[in-house]
């Protein structure tokens, strides 16, 4: 399923997943995050963050490549996170900045054509206009629910602040932080696009299994938001 999105400048541009796994290669020890990543993809996840911070740009690339290649394989959608180069060395979908980082706009300038994409982390309603203003294709907005992954961005936002967001901007948005597949209905009844997860898929043992949990949360969780729209329209 591709939903297109028609943006402030103009421009239509299709996300077609809903389910952004952010990986963590720690979480996955001692199974390689190679592996992991394709029994993710073998499960039906066809989007990624490669968020290893902790790398030198040496050691990102050859922990990119292969995954790449995984991606490119599987139709699926590879964003590096922070390192726009990489991202374009490795023939991925795109790059995902952090919240504090360069403006889309620098990253436009390196990069030609419309396929590149660029995702964005915010944590507030301003921050999310900015980014949509700069041009990003879609936002992930945490913490939604507490979290052990992220403890230093503060405290749980919840729903209400992420209707907020979700209304104030045309952008896909992501929920992340403390997403469980029983969450999902909420994330999307508040207006999300999707949700995005890293404790909840990267695990040595059975993060196949939940991912299914979470694809089959949000099939179900969609075709009630459609029907609830339908009835009320």
């Amino acid at each position: 399923m591709t939903d297109h999105v028609t943006y402030p400048q103009g421009k239509i541009k299709s996300v077609d997943f809903r389910l952004y796994a952010i990986t963590d290669r720690h979480r996955c020890a001692p199974t390689p995050l190679v592996n992991i990543v394709s029994a993710l993809l073998d499960a039906g996840i066809t989007a990624f963050q490669l968020r290893e911070k902790d790398l030198s740009d040496t050691e990102l690339i050859k922990l990119a490549q292969p995954i790449a290649e995984l991606c490119h394989n599987y139709e699926a959608n590879l964003f590096i996170n922070t390192h726009t180069r990489i991202a374009s060395d490795v023939g991925a979908a795109g790059v995902h900045l952090p919240a504090i980082v360069e403006s889309v706009g620098s990253v436009k300038e390196t990069e030609i054509g419309d396929n590149f994409y660029i995702g964005c982390s915010v944590h507030s309603v301003d921050a999310a206009k900015k980014r949509e203003a700069e041009g990003a294709d879609f936002l992930t907005y945490s913490p939604i629910y507490p979290t052990a992954s992220k403890p230093g961005y503060g405290p749980a936002v919840g729903a209400a602040s992420l209707a907020k967001v979700a209304e104030a901007v045309k952008l896909p948005v992501f929920a992340l932080g403390g997403i469980t597949p029983a969450r999902v209905p909420e994330c999307l009844t508040a207006g999300a696009f999707g949700v995005a997860v890293m404790s909840g898929v990267m695990s040595p043992k059975g993060a196949s299994i939940q991912a299914k949990h979470y694809l089959d949360f949000l099939t179900n969780a969609s075709e009630v938001k459609v029907r609830n729209e339908m009835e009320n329209g």
